[in-house]
């Protein structure tokens, strides 16, 4: 049942998801604080919330896909019902948490990831293979709350270039997964980006948006003037990630290599924001 809880909140996602929480608040403060662990917290609960009602709506289509019948409502082990009541109960502590922490702005803000999430992006993915796109909004949220805690404003162009980065990031993410669970995803019904663009036009266009991911890195470390030695480190990933993403326009690439490029790029990414992430701490703590 403990094993059931963390599938079907996608745990691990949902922490690694409220760690951008954490990041950018490091990113806009230079500090840490107990203030940053409510925050991560409060992201961590709406994002296993908003999770857990998205098995509950999608348990028919993932009962249909090898890589996700086994999911606690799609395979019988727990009822829908039980699901809504997990998905209501975390959803109202997460309100609970952020409103402690931003009043109503944090409450509006959940509130909207709730609707997009599950009202708006969740409906879409069975409509378009390009929902992925309005659906990369998201990504912006934990780093947004993250940065409201610390103190700072939206409109901060620190902040501009943080969530760019985010947003752009989701979608070359996201078209990878397509290419890995293709299948599975046409046996669930799913309109896919493959079908739509074919496989050597996808590699080209997924090829395009790492580029712009790493145009949007370059933004993101000329607004927070990191130190030359983070600079360094920076062009360094920048670099590894350029050459993970070539691989994407060989004649001999094939789908299964697309695991090994989702976990490259993803490494590289995050690396640059733990490298800003450090380098904002030592800035702040240097005198």
């Amino acid at each position: 049942m403990i094993k059931d809880f963390f599938v079907v909140t996608k745990f691990v996602l949902s922490f690694a998801v409220s760690l951008s929480t954490l990041f950018a608040y490091m990113m806009a403060k230079g500090d840490v604080g107990l203030d940053m662990v409510f925050a991560t917290l409060s992201v961590l609960l709406v994002a296993m919330g908003v999770s857990t009602l998205n098995q509950v709506q999608e348990y028919k289509t993932d009962a249909k896909m090898e890589r996700t019948k086994n999911r606690p409502i799609a395979a019988g082990r727990m009822s829908p019902q039980t699901g809504i009541i997990i998905a209501a109960v975390l959803i109202f502590f997460s309100l609970v948490s952020i409103y402690s922490l931003l009043g109503m702005t944090g409450v509006n803000i959940f509130m909207f990831a709730f609707i997009w999430y599950n009202a708006m992006y969740t409906p879409l993915k069975k409509k378009s293979a390009l929902a992925v796109v309005p659906g990369a909004i998201l990504g912006v949220i934990p780093p947004a709350i993250g940065w409201l805690v610390a103190g700072h404003s939206l409109m901060e162009l620190e902040f501009m270039a943080l969530a760019l980065y985010f947003f752009v990031w989701q979608v070359p993410h996201f078209w990878l997964l397509v290419m890995l669970f293709h299948g599975d995803y046409n046996d669930a019904g799913y309109p896919t980006a493959m079908r739509l663009f074919g496989q050597a036009s996808l590699q080209r266009l997924t090829f395009v948006w790492l580029i712009l991911t790493i145009q949007t890195g370059v933004f993101l470390v000329w607004a927070f003037q990191v130190y030359s030695v983070s600079i360094g480190l920076c062009v360094l990933v920048g670099v590894w990630a350029f050459v993970s993403s070539l691989e994407l326009l060989s004649e001999k690439f094939e789908l299964k290599n697309a695991r090994s490029v989702f976990w490259k790029i993803n490494a590289a990414f995050l690396l640059i924001i733990i490298v800003i992430s450090v380098d904002n701490y030592i800035k702040h703590h240097a005198f």
